[in-house]
């Protein structure tokens, strides 16, 4: 359970049933529910309650489910989705949540200043609106606990009222005066009349509204919201079938307040209109103001001023910001014209909340241990019903909310909110590439043509991934992956020979993971694993042949070193392994003077061993091809191919090459040069220095000849070894 201390000080009668209950009981019960019966009829009026209910119980028996397996924050709604679907998705469907729960206290406001103008009908209608405002900003600005003690007589008020409507009219005497049926009007009226009554259903967002002042959410929001939806549905259809005996069609459709005349104690039920519309107004601009400060806490809103309470908890530059909203509506608006507009923002939170209880139920996760549970038609019911409901009101209008949905969200991705939230996402992606994985198991085609690089970085210190993230990052951004595999090494040297001691070693290790999360906030996807091993060599080879089972293994091995730093025995040992388990090679020998210098200009170095069969067919360096293209795209750079071949095999080996850069899609101003000498070590000396000089290899033999050959070259060299998996001209 958690602390009453702090904020956290309402139960589930005070805190949930009775601001479920004032929501739901309030200004459309009173003022536009006798209008809906003589539109459409008795039975038209029962069928639009039992949509609007049966649409708000799913929903709220989803919600209670949810709420019974997460903590619930401050924000209601909001927590809930951004705790489960995400920061983003939370922030996407928070905004429009605020939004309605604002036009709510406008629908509200207005019910009130229909009824006032009853008793004082010479008091201006601005005037009125004006001096409420400030009245409840005030009352929200100075202290929530006494607008919700408040609540409490609101509440005996309207059962008072209640009983003074019920007891009059003499309804039980005679038969009905309202058609039960008005097929024709239904026809017509019923999608309209059903927006105008939906903000009545609307009232268990006020009831969650409050979450993060409850002293135990788990219990207390199912209890308080599900007892309230019962209690108002029955008064609902008891008021409907009151309304349908006591007058006719035409009084009921041309006189809002005709619920007034036929009570027994009409002042009653005037002051419970005025405490009923006042009361919800409160309770909505309190619930509204939490989602605001809650929205601005997680960063959806960019302002730390939003986000700040006071030391009693309260959100005050959110309840002045809300002000700032509510003001203009009241000035321009009606209850005919914002309730149309409310239904569709709660409509979409709505199949929010649903989508995410039957998501949660698919994923048959174990950490989904609702104490309350519910049967999956429920929230599929919730999902469909909502959207049908959403777009039988207005396609148009439905369209507009789910796009405007879907930009928000888009927005906030791009914003990179890194919250620690999403379970529900998490699962549900994971769900998603377990089925993939083992359905692609199964396919025949190629995987060529879906190659992307996944670098495998072994390294001993923090300095060798930093030394080679640059190259790393412009190989893979923006869809690979890196994956640092952190060595503790029995021996006391380094890839490169140098020395650490025990205490550096622990150092390094320690720093290393942190580090790799550093490059997931720059949007590379980044993995971190721990191997201890007696030399480097034997740890590399170690996680190769563990991660030769993945389905989702690395698929380029890059060694932060050149060839040299090896013995012969070792080299053969890692080319061994590599071809073992189809995984390409890098060596990464860079000159600590040089570095990467511009990134600009990238140089391919391939010789006759490499093309003397037609390279469209059968080639040995696609993996130097396909880094070279990724470098041109990140770099904005230059590609340079350098043919090293005779003057007698000279112009065969270019035409094959133009042919291939032709067929693989390079770029245009790809340059191709033949040299004829047939030296690679005088032809790199002779070319410009570049930025990185990429040498495909494709025997052991080769790559231990092209490391004596460069030896002592001022240039940045990266050796390649193609596996099985690479093809440029896919």
């Amino acid at each position: 359970m958690y602390p009453t201390t702090g904020s956290r000080t309402f139960g589930s009668f005070r805190g949930v049933f009775i601001p479920t209950f004032l929501s739901i009981i309030g200004v459309i019960l009173f003022l536009r529910l006798g209008y809906i019966v003589g539109s459409i009829g008795i039975v038209g009026s029962i069928a639009v309650l039992l949509l609007a209910v049966s649409i708000t119980f799913a929903t709220g028996l989803s919600l209670s489910s949810i709420t019974t397996n997460i903590k619930m924050g401050g924000g209601g709604a909001f927590s809930i989705l951004s705790t489960t679907l995400g920061i983003e998705i939370g922030g996407s469907v928070g905004i429009p949540l605020f939004l309605a729960q604002v036009f709510s206290v406008g629908i509200y406001l207005f019910g009130f200043i229909e009824t006032w103008r009853v008793i004082f009908p010479m008091h201006p209608r601005i005037y009125v609106l004006l001096a409420l405002f400030i009245i409840i900003f005030l009352t929200t600005f100075i202290s929530t606990s006494f607008a919700i003690r408040a609540q409490f007589l609101v509440f005996l008020l309207i059962l008072v009222s209640l009983v003074s409507v019920l007891s009059g009219g003499s309804w039980w005497s005679h038969g009905a005066i309202v058609p039960f049926f008005n097929i024709q009007a239904m026809k017509t009226n019923f999608w309209p009349l059903f927006a105008l009554f939906f903000p009545a259903a609307t009232g268990l967002m006020a009831g969650i509204g409050l979450s993060g002042e409850l002293t135990d959410p788990k219990k207390q929001i199912p209890k308080g919201v599900l007892s309230a939806l019962a209690v108002t549905t029955v008064i609902y259809l008891i008021i409907i079938l009151w309304f349908g005996q006591v007058a006719d069609p035409s009084e009921l459709v041309n006189n809002n307040l005709a619920i007034l005349f036929y009570s027994s104690v009409p002042s009653l039920v005037l002051f419970g209109i005025l405490a009923a519309t006042f009361s919800s107004a409160l309770t909505t601009w309190i619930a509204s103001t939490r989602v605001l400060q809650a929205l601005a806490e997680n960063r959806i809103i960019p302002s730390k001023t939003l986000a700040r309470k006071t030391d009693k908890g309260e959100p005050r530059n959110a309840v002045f910001f809300s002000s700032i909203i509510i003001l203009p509506i009241l000035l321009v608006g009606s209850i005919n014209t914002v309730a149309p507009v409310i239904t569709m923002f709660f409509l979409i939170t709505y199949i929010m909340i649903n989508l995410v209880v039957f998501i949660e139920q698919s994923l048959n996760l174990p950490s989904y241990r609702p104490t309350f549970k519910v049967p999956r038609i429920i929230p599929l019911y919730g999902v469909f019903g909502s959207t049908i409901i959403m777009f039988s009101l207005n396609v148009m209008a439905g369209t507009i909310a789910l796009m405007a949905l879907f930009i928000t969200y888009l927005a906030l991705v791009k914003r990179h909110l890194h919250i620690k939230k999403g379970f529900v996402r998490s699962g549900l992606f994971s769900a998603l590439s377990e089925w993939a994985a083992k359905e692609v198991t199964f396919l025949d085609e190629s995987k060529k043509h879906i190659w992307k690089p996944s670098i495998l970085l072994p390294a001993t210190t923090s300095e060798k991934i930093l030394g080679t993230y640059p190259l790393i990052k412009s190989i893979i951004y923006p869809n690979g992956i890196i994956s640092v595999l952190g060595m503790e090494l029995e021996e006391d040297l380094t890839v490169d020979k140098e020395k650490l001691d025990e205490k550096k070693k622990k150092k390094e290790l320690k720093e290393m993971p942190e580090l790799v999360k550093k490059f997931s906030q720059q949007g590379i996807f980044s993995s971190y694993a721990h191997v201890s091993s007696e030399n480097y060599m034997e740890g590399i080879c170690i996680a190769l042949e563990t991660i030769e089972g993945q389905f989702f293994h690395p698929n380029i091995l890059l060694i932060p070193a050149g060839p040299d730093n090896f013995t012969k025995k070792e080299l053969e040992k890692i080319y061994n392994t590599i071809q073992e388990v189809d995984v390409g090679l890098m060596f990464f020998d860079k000159n600590e003077e040089l570095g990467l210098g511009s990134q600009k200009d990238i140089h391919i170095w391939l010789t006759d061993d490499l093309i003397h069969k037609m390279v469209y067919e059968k080639r040995d360096f696609d993996l130097a091809m396909l880094t070279a293209l990724k470098l041109y795209m990140n770099w904005k750079g230059t590609i340079n191919i350098w043919v090293i071949s005779t003057k007698r095999k000279g112009d065969k080996a270019k035409y094959h090459i133009e042919k291939l850069v032709y067929e693989s899609r390079f770029p245009k101003e790809t340059k191709i040069e033949i040299k004829t000498n047939n030296s690679l070590r005088k032809s790199i000396k002779e070319s410009p220095e570049g930025d990185i000089h990429i040498i495909p290899v494709k025997d052991l033999r080769k790559l231990r000849e092209y490391t004596r050959t460069t030896r002592n070259i001022k240039r940045t060299f990266l050796f390649t070894k193609d596996s099985n998996i690479e093809d440029i001209l896919a």
